[in-house]
């Protein structure tokens, strides 16, 4: 699927991902339709010169938005029937870094992470402490029960496998037209997980990272296995060795199989040059992006 795009290609770029897994067919389309409006959200944000930093957090928010994805409104619930989010932010000039976990109360945790990189001294705030700054920074509380969609609730009283349908952490990456990256993650976690639990979508060097020198990475998958190999560190180290955005990320995912095997990952990757790479060792990966050179955005539910 290659939607049109109306806009003259320029120096900007961004790519996103909806998850990585056993994407069910009912939802390959919806997913990759849900990819494509975040991308273009995003690429809106950078031709009108925004910067890296507004494009991913525009990406992330349109999908949290989006009830098709796993994170913001539409996550999936812990054990106990709540939905608890994490999300994290990286500015690959300064390689601040903003992240939030347990959030039960605000639509876009994208946003509060990014709050929590640009008004305090912290990199990361957890549970009601990350909920208090957000009442304190004039966020919009709303009820827990606002974030849970119909198909959650059902999956919940279901006990549905994950494998039926389920989406994974969304993430975007950008360059702006000053050559800024940046990345973003966001998501609702693991189905049916313990109250408290945080995966890799926050963690940076796990879930996310973004260097002006070499380029920039998001993850999705198992987030225990990804914590546990340090995914996005390894496209970071191959980066720094020189390797191209699609070597890098077919060498960190060859590299994650070695050390997990069975692990399931996926990883976008961007370069300073505004180049594309992506890997996953599921079955399948909702993606969309939209690169210098290119007058089409290119979108897909798995790249192999």
């Amino acid at each position: 699927m290659k939607p049109k795009s109306t806009a003259t290609p320029s120096p900007v770029a961004i790519i996103v991902h909806g998850g990585a897994g056993a994407i069910h067919p009912d939802y390959h389309q919806i997913a990759q339709e849900g990819c494509v409006q975040a991308a273009q959200a995003g690429w809106r944000m950078l031709v009108a010169g925004g910067s890296a930093l507004d494009a991913v957090e525009a990406a992330v928010c349109d999908m949290e938005d989006n009830q098709a994805f796993n994170a913001g409104t539409g996550s999936v619930l812990t054990n106990a029937g709540q939905v608890e989010m994490d999300a994290g932010i990286m500015d690959g000039e300064s390689q601040a870094i903003g992240a939030v976990g347990l959030i039960r109360h605000f639509a876009h945790p994208i946003s509060l992470a990014r709050a929590v990189m640009a008004d305090t001294g912290h990199y990361f705030l957890a549970g009601e402490g990350a909920e208090d700054f957000a009442r304190a920074r004039g966020f919009t509380e709303i009820s827990s029960q606002d974030l849970i969609s119909e198909r959650r609730r059902k999956q919940y009283e279901e006990r549905a496998s994950q494998k039926a349908g389920e989406q994974d952490t969304v993430g975007a990456l950008a360059l702006d037209a000053g050559g800024n990256l940046a990345a973003a993650n966001s998501t609702g976690g693991v189905a049916f997980k313990l109250p408290g639990r945080v995966g890799d979508s926050p963690i940076p060097g796990a879930g996310f990272y973004a260097d002006n020198r070499f380029g920039a990475v998001v993850t999705t998958g198992q987030g225990e296995h990804i914590m546990q190999a340090g995914l996005a560190f390894l496209v970071m180290q191959a980066l720094e060795r020189g390797a191209s955005s699609r070597q890098a990320a077919e060498q960190a995912a060859a590299s994650f199989a070695r050390r997990i095997p069975g692990g399931q990952a996926g990883l976008v990757v961007l370069d300073t040059a505004g180049r594309v790479g992506l890997a996953h060792t599921t079955a399948f990966m909702s993606h969309a992006y939209l690169a210098p050179g290119m007058d089409e955005m290119v979108s897909g539910i798995r790249f192999r």
